[in-house]
């Protein structure tokens, strides 16, 4: 069962996961500073970035969301003053339509089985003209080639957490399918072809 996978990873994790210092820089300038917005951490854990958020934007009506019961009762320490849901792969988020400005999602989507939910429903609480940031790891040709060769069965680990993989190609497909269009990217973590991850800022424009 998928909940008791992360109830144990994040029964693990008290701090900031190990990429924080090679992604923050280059997320930070996209967190939006305007007062009253309502942001929303989809994939939350511990809460300690959307604390971090919340330093940038104090005045932010900040909502998390996990499917880890774990993750979100340290959240709920680490930020009292924020909303917090459990949230479960494939089903409705708990909440109203295009009641979101903005929704943050950095390392997430790789862990999830039904994406194409997890996509139709970060658009339906989306306001239209609301913004989506997400993270995911990197995935281009280059670097699938020397996976293969060199690193295939930790890469692709049957026990790790990762089960999707991402292209630039397929990333902005899903984004697009669902009412979004790309206003950023960029890619954080060595270099690129190879760099480790993906970074999205993406609109909604209309309804999908």
């Amino acid at each position: 069962m998928t909940d008791n996978f992360y109830e144990r990873y994040w029964a693990e994790r008290k701090d900031y996961l190990d990429d924080f210092a090679l992604k923050w820089p280059k997320l930070k300038p996209y967190i939006p500073k305007e007062k009253g917005m309502a942001i929303f951490d989809f994939g939350c854990g511990n809460g300690i970035i959307l604390k971090t958020i919340k330093s940038i934007n104090p005045e932010a009506r900040l909502i998390g969301l996990d499917v880890s019961e774990t993750a979100l009762s340290e959240a709920r320490i680490t930020l009292p003053e924020a909303e917090f849901y459990k949230i479960t792969d494939g089903g409705q988020l708990p909440l109203k339509d295009k009641i979101a400005d903005f929704v943050f999602s950095s390392e997430v989507l790789e862990h999830i089985y039904d994406v194409e939910n997890a996509f139709s429903e970060i658009a339906r609480i989306l306001k239209l003209g609301g913004r989506l940031l997400l993270t995911t790891p990197y995935h281009g040709l280059l670097k699938n080639i020397l996976i293969a060769l060199f690193s295939f069965n930790k890469h692709f680990n049957p026990a790790g957490p990762h089960i999707r993989f991402f292209t630039k190609k397929s990333l902005f497909s899903l984004l697009k399918k669902n009412g979004f269009e790309i206003r950023a990217h960029g890619y954080y973590g060595r270099f690129y072809p190879i760099s480790h991850s993906i970074f999205v800022l993406a609109e909604r424009m209309k309804d999908s």
